[in-house]
């Protein structure tokens, strides 16, 4: 079996590394992307196996990000969860309606994501600890 890939669309650099940083701890590849845009080039290139989507971020922002994938065949079927500190009961319902399977509200803690995680796509397969 192939590592399950996790593509992480956010805009803070510190955050996509140490969230990268733990995944990969915990047995998944990860994927980085800082703007939308690149999300939707790798998430086609690369088909991850799950998407985390930060919502505020400069140029398209995550909810249009999660409507394009969701809109085009070759990433239509990948599931997202919305990580983002926008919290009002609107945000959530908009990222929710715009694809995501989840929604996430920070600051978290790690186990919690990683629970969430291992909830959609399964625990990865072959843990590195």
């Amino acid at each position: 079996m192939s590592e399950k890939k996790i593509l992480i669309v956010d805009d803070h650099g510190a955050l996509r590394y140490i969230l990268s940083f733990d995944l990969q701890k915990k047995g998944f590849k990860t994927l980085t992307a800082g703007t939308g845009e690149k999300g939707i080039e790798i998430a086609k290139e690369e088909k991850p196996d799950l998407i985390l989507l930060d919502a505020m971020m400069p140029g398209i922002d995550g909810f249009e990000t999660c409507r394009r994938l969701k809109a085009q065949e070759e990433t239509a079927q990948i599931p997202i969860v919305m990580v983002t500190a926008k919290s009002q009961r609107k945000d959530v319902l908009e990222g929710l309606q715009s694809g995501a399977v989840s929604y996430m509200v920070k600051p978290f803690k790690f186990e919690e994501l990683y629970n969430k995680i291992v909830e959609v796509i399964g625990a990865p397969d072959s843990p590195t600890t």
